[in-house]
């Protein structure tokens, strides 16, 4: 689930999304979450070809299922 959790964050604090571009381990560290490399090299490859509108169309199935 921290995987979710991280997504929404990044699609709705443009604060984290930056600081997971710059050093996405402070910005997890500073939420309490672990992320494996596979799983923050998806997400900024993601964030980097179309910022927050590729996790935004990844978010909006997961809040449709409540896994927030």
């Amino acid at each position: 689930m921290a995987l979710a959790q991280v997504v929404y964050q990044i699609s709705t604090d443009k604060e984290f999304a930056s600081r997971m571009q710059s050093d996405p381990q402070a910005a997890l560290d500073a939420q309490g979450w672990t992320l494996s490399k596979e799983e923050i090299a998806f997400l900024l490859s993601t964030l980097r070809k179309s910022e927050s509108t590729e996790i935004r169309r990844i978010v909006k199935p997961l809040l449709a299922r409540n896994w927030f």
